[in-house]
């Protein structure tokens, strides 16, 4: 079969791509993916080894240049051939399943990497998101979830006559990773003291990612000794440096831009934080838990569900309970040992190896 595979921004084609797009090449089908390249790290043609257009899908819903994406899509439907559209990202998904239903495409695959409409989500989200998620539904045969509240959702949902409903183990992380790694050098390299106790995130800097709320439970801690090191690139970065500089913290705040060392980085630091207000099944903190590190985020989907501990899990807008789930981790160790233990067990079952498995396994069965 002839698959047009559409998605928003990409970066890299090996962290989560590769083991949704790997299994369908595998079993012979032709894949052509477009999406929105421009912030590609590296070159795709030699990274990706199939056929891409660039398109400039928005993730915003109301950005007017959505138009010209639904468009493009079109035009790569008219081509000819194509028997599956699979989209994987909200705006993605709604453009390519409007050019799928005009271009009646025979069938039609939605990946939610976490709805919108989640619990607790703003009332936006539970409203207008969740009405296009379910009309889209309408137009979608097959949807795959990647937690258990989705899937909740999911079952909610009307899908076109015979339509299917899976869940898989989020987008796979690379687990067992060896844990090497010259501590005391990485820690010179990044600036980072060596009797600190270093706090480390990653991901872009947006609101959602939340990373103020751990600069703001440093100014509450006691232990003047902490530091939280910040890794990844976005318009609320020279917001948080202005908080941080606000609280006094200024120093204890290192911010490393992107990076392609973050297991390097994450074996340097103590404890991983995961603030954000909304994720699906977060790779960062798998890759972290997965690492040996003692976890702490919010009490939110895709969130709550991996660090499973109600003393590491925090309101998105409470500093004070981050900061009391900091001074536990630091005050606990011996429970924290066996946290540790806990979260390698529970990495186990996202790795890569089981997720192409439930990839392979849901196209074998749709893509007969």
């Amino acid at each position: 079969m002839k698959i047009l595979l559409v998605s928003n921004k990409v970066k890299t084609y090996n962290l989560g791509f590769q083991n949704e797009i790997e299994p369908l090449l595998e079993a012979g089908h032709e894949v052509v993916w477009a999406a929105d390249f421009s912030s590609f790290v590296g070159d795709r043609a030699e990274a990706i080894p199939f056929e891409t257009r660039h398109i400039d899908i928005k993730s915003s819903p109301f950005d007017k240049r959505n138009r010209s994406a639904y468009k493009a899509l079109l035009d790569i439907l008219r081509e000819g051939g194509y028997d599956v559209v699979q989209s994987s990202t909200p705006i993605g998904g709604l453009l390519a399943r409007m050019a799928a239903k005009k271009m009646k495409i025979p069938l039609v695959i939605y990946e939610a990497h976490g709805f919108l409409f989640f619990e607790g989500a703003p009332l936006i989200n539970r409203t207008v998101y969740k009405a296009q998620e379910h009309l889209m539904s309408r137009w979608t045969d097959v949807l795959v979830t990647i937690n258990d509240e989705d899937y909740r959702a999911a079952q909610k949902m009307k899908l076109k006559k015979g339509g299917k409903i899976f869940m898989i183990h989020g987008a796979g992380v690379e687990v067992g990773q060896s844990r090497e790694c010259d501590r005391e050098a990485k820690r010179a390299e990044i600036g980072l003291p060596d009797d600190a106790v270093a706090i480390v995130s990653a991901g872009i800097l947006n609101k959602n990612k939340n990373n103020r709320v751990i600069i703001e439970a440093l100014g509450k801690l006691e232990n003047k000794n902490v530091y939280y090191v910040v890794c990844g690139e976005g318009d609320e970065e020279a917001e948080l440096r202005a908080l941080a500089e606000s609280l006094g913290v200024a120093e204890r705040v290192l911010f490393l831009g992107f990076r392609t060392d973050m297991k390097q980085i994450m074996l340097a630091c103590d404890i991983f934080a995961m603030p954000s207000f909304r994720e699906g099944v977060p790779r960062a903190l798998l890759e972290a838990m997965d690492l040996g590190l003692p976890c702490i985020g919010t009490r939110t989907r895709g969130i709550r569900e991996l660090i499973g501990n109600d003393k590491l899990l925090c309101g998105g807008s409470s500093a004070e309970e981050f900061a009391a789930a900091i001074d536990y981790v630091i005050n606990n160790p011996e429970d924290c040992e066996r946290i540790v233990a806990r979260n390698v067990e529970e990495a186990k079952l996202y790795s890569k190896e089981r997720v192409r498995a439930e990839y392979a396994a849901i196209y074998e069965e749709v893509l007969k």
